[in-house]
């Protein structure tokens, strides 16, 4: 239980960061820290877990940022879906980790062009985005993985 709100508030606290740090770096278009964290970890085993938090960080984007309310959460709910569905269960090689967070990012993406009616970025800075989402999210599952692997392989953290 722990775990999980530590998981909440640290998906919350992203998409603070998110909202409040990375515009003052210059860095609020280039990385999409909640929806990357969100995206590596979700996975079938924990899916709704997964959902709220992806419905609290939407929120609180939305609320810090003024945008129409619902917006960010939905299409991070929908990254989540399909993220989730891409990735499978917990033992997840990382190249599929890696096409997770590719499908999660493609499908917040289409999400939110459909319902703010299209782009009005540009095509070179988006792409900037997707290569800076996928090596900040590649190194993320990287580590992920690595985690895994010496808690299954640790007797003594089974307990």
């Amino acid at each position: 239980m722990t775990r999980r709100i530590g998981y909440l508030f640290g998906i919350v606290l992203a998409a603070l960061l998110q909202a409040r740090l990375l515009p003052e770096l210059d860095l609020e278009r280039t990385i999409n820290l909640p929806a990357t964290l969100l995206f590596v970890t979700a996975s079938v085993d924990r899916r709704s877990l997964a959902l709220t938090a992806a419905t609290a960080a939407g929120l609180t984007l939305d609320i810090t940022l003024m945008r129409p309310l619902g917006l960010s959460s939905l299409a991070l709910v929908v990254g989540v879906l399909a993220a989730s569905q891409v990735r499978g269960g917990g033992d997840a090689l990382l190249i599929r980790r890696i096409l997770a967070l590719l499908a999660g990012l493609f499908g917040s993406t289409v999400t939110t062009l459909v319902v703010t009616g299209g782009s009005r970025g540009r095509l070179d800075e988006s792409a900037i985005a997707v290569v800076a989402n996928l090596l900040v999210g590649g190194g993320l599952a990287w580590v992920g993985l690595r985690r895994r692997n010496r808690y299954q392989l640790d007797r003594s953290l089974r307990g």
